[in-house]
């Protein structure tokens, strides 16, 4: 096979085909999880709701907006960031109008200093994350068109669209950047201004010159494209584009307290019946949670970075001794005010005279909870509180 066949080969692969990974489903990891996230999203029907879901790839449409919808990123396809991304590098103005790709009057928009660009798929598959790397970017006003959305197959997804630009703005009100964004379902006087395929911008002499100018800002949208943001395994990618882009914002405004609603961030918070065993920071699948075990100073620490936690529950569910609490409505200082880890709990530790695990040393107990339990109920059995009981079966719990 010649080169140039093989790249044709390589140019014709739909590199926007959605696929599903069930093992980074949370319903893989934890047979307790309730989330729902993609079950009602697909507007064709394409997703079957399940522990884990099942996706009919002869349905899917690609409209790509199962991808910023999982916690997990279990959902994979090339979206329009990348495409997005260079194409704003191109922009000469601060101005862009965000159309999908069926939008059929992408040509005439509400402002001649505008720039339309035309993306791959629906605007339900950019996620929050997208609008505030733009902001990041520099752009100083976005432009979101639903105006097609009503006679689309997609037009269900309108209200996700505008979900996604609200929980952005919730976001910029921190830096006084609400108003960068905003949605657009109509044209009142439309106009001629410039249109863009984001996949194809124009690319001229002087363009080249206008890119070398912007090399620094468009290294922050490459920081954030590529997800080098966190440690944080299993992190789905508009929370990795969410964390990249603050990262690269200036300090919000230290008074800004307003709840971070509806967007998967929670915070943690662990009661003295903590037992210091560590499995909360073991299961937690996005490494939110970090276990400091100091042998030689016979002390232990439990920390939260509240941007990795996607409010799951997987921890509640492990508790033995249900001493995890979770908020679901951090405050914005609560997820962004730190760059450090937040100390959930503390102490010093002993080793279990039968068994030699690490448990949390309280005066006169020699025994980890278990050890202690099964001394005194040889032939009892006990499960974590947060556990439920599955359908058709029964969990057996012993008294305390």
């Amino acid at each position: 096979m010649s080169l140039f066949s093989a790249a044709e080969r390589f140019l014709a692969l739909d590199h926007s085909a959605v696929m599903l990974d069930t093992e980074h489903c949370l319903h893989s990891l934890d047979r307790f999880s309730d989330c729902e996230a993609c079950f009602t999203i697909c507007p064709v029907e394409a997703i079957t709701p399940g522990k884990p879901p099942a996706l009919d790839s002869k349905k899917c449409k690609s409209c790509l907006a199962c991808l910023p919808t999982c916690p997990m990123g279990a959902y994979s396809a090339d979206d329009a960031f990348a495409s997005l991304l260079n194409a704003v590098t191109h922009l000469e103005g601060g101005e862009v109008e965000l159309l999908c790709e069926k939008n059929p009057h992408a040509a005439q928009g509400c402002s001649v200093t505008s720039t339309g660009l035309r993306l791959q798929g629906c605007l339900a598959g950019l996620g929050c994350g997208v609008y505030l790397s733009l902001v990041a970017y520099g752009l100083e006003h976005i432009l979101v068109r639903t105006d097609a959305c009503s006679g689309c197959e997609w037009g269900i997804l309108s209200m996700q669209v505008e979900h996604q630009v609200g929980q952005a703005k919730l976001l910029l009100e921190a830096w006084g950047k609400a108003d960068t964004l905003i949605c657009l379902s109509g044209l009142d006087s439309p106009v001629d201004r410039p249109f863009w395929e984001a996949k194809n911008p124009p690319l001229s002499r002087r363009d080249m010159f206008s890119m070398l100018a912007q090399q620094g800002r468009a290294a922050v949208t490459r920081v954030v494209e590529d997800g080098k943001v966190s440690k944080g395994r299993g992190l789905g990618q508009n929370r990795l584009r969410i964390l990249g882009a603050v990262a690269h914002l200036p300090a919000p405004h230290p008074d800004y307290t307003r709840g971070v609603v509806d967007m998967d961030f929670a915070q943690l918070s662990v009661s003295e019946a903590c037992t210091a065993c560590g499995v909360c920071a073991r299961t937690c699948p996005t490494d939110a949670i970090e276990y400091i075990l100091n042998e030689e100073a016979q002390s232990f620490q439990l920390k939260i970075n509240p941007k990795l936690c996607i409010a799951c529950e997987l921890c509640t569910h492990v508790c033995e001794p249900d001493a995890v609490s979770v908020e679901h409505i951090p405050t914005f200082q609560q997820v962004f005010g730190s760059q450090q880890s937040l100390l959930l709990r503390a102490g010093e530790i002993a080793h279990c005279e039968q068994c030699n695990a690490v448990y949390t040393a309280k005066p006169g107990v020699r025994l980890c909870s278990v050890c202690e339990f099964r001394r005194q109920n040889p032939f009892g059995s006990k499960i974590p509180p947060g556990l439920k009981i599955l359908p058709g079966k029964k969990n057996t719990e012993a008294s305390k």
